[in-house]
């Protein structure tokens, strides 16, 4: 079951098809008083947003969409500060990251950990599609669940790399820029996140080789 387990890691990866080209055409536009282009921005960033908030596991289900809200007015807020020739994508996904990291911070002491379910239906956005069968459903969804509770158990960066990088595909170079880190220490860190979650998996009956 280790393959399987490993296999749910990189399907949860979200394939963005992002044109650093085309963000910054629709950041010009919105900067020029296009009413739909940010629209499309947040149509297009929204499953990569929702994503990120859900596995950083801190989130519940009322406020979800009160955070994504906040991680886009922040972004259309900064969008005078975007300069060109830089990455959108990891632009924006640093102002989503910063807003995720200061509001655990400022929750850790009073909130409260949610297991965090996947949503079918942004699995099927995002172009993930899985079989119908019902032992292949049982065996993705004790997988999910253990993953999570191991991605909980760990420590927030080892857990916020191990996301970005392994879960939401980041390159080491933009989990980087999103973390302010150095590429040698989300190197690093993603090495020990693997370790800690390779140990507790083993201790829970996975032999896990993430």
């Amino acid at each position: 079951m280790d393959d399987q387990l490993v296999d749910q890691v990189r399907q949860r990866r979200l394939s963005h098809p992002r044109s650093d080209e085309a963000d910054a055409r629709l950041v010009y536009k919105t900067l020029h008083k296009d009413k739909e282009a940010f629209g499309s921005i947040v149509v297009s960033y929204t499953p990569i947003f929702y994503s990120l908030i859900r596995h950083m596991g801190i989130r519940s289900q009322e406020t979800i969409e009160d955070e994504l809200q906040e991680i886009f007015l922040r972004i259309y807020k900064a969008l005078p500060t975007f300069r060109e020739g830089r990455s959108f994508f990891t632009w924006s996904y640093t102002i989503a990251m910063n807003w995720i990291r200061s509001q655990q911070r400022k929750n850790r002491a009073k909130r409260t950990i949610n297991p965090i379910q996947y949503d079918e239906e942004m699995g099927i956005l995002q172009g993930h599609r899985h079989s119908d069968a019902p032992e292949e459903h049982i065996v993705r969804s004790e997988a999910r669940r253990i993953l999570q509770a191991a991605l909980l158990a760990s420590k927030p960066i080892y857990r916020q790399v191990f996301v970005l990088r392994m879960i939401q595909g980041l390159s080491v170079s933009e989990t980087a820029q999103v973390l302010h880190l150095p590429e040698g220490t989300v190197k690093t860190y993603l090495f020990r996140s693997r370790e800690q979650l390779r140990i507790y998996l083993t201790e829970h009956h996975w032999d896990a080789k993430l």
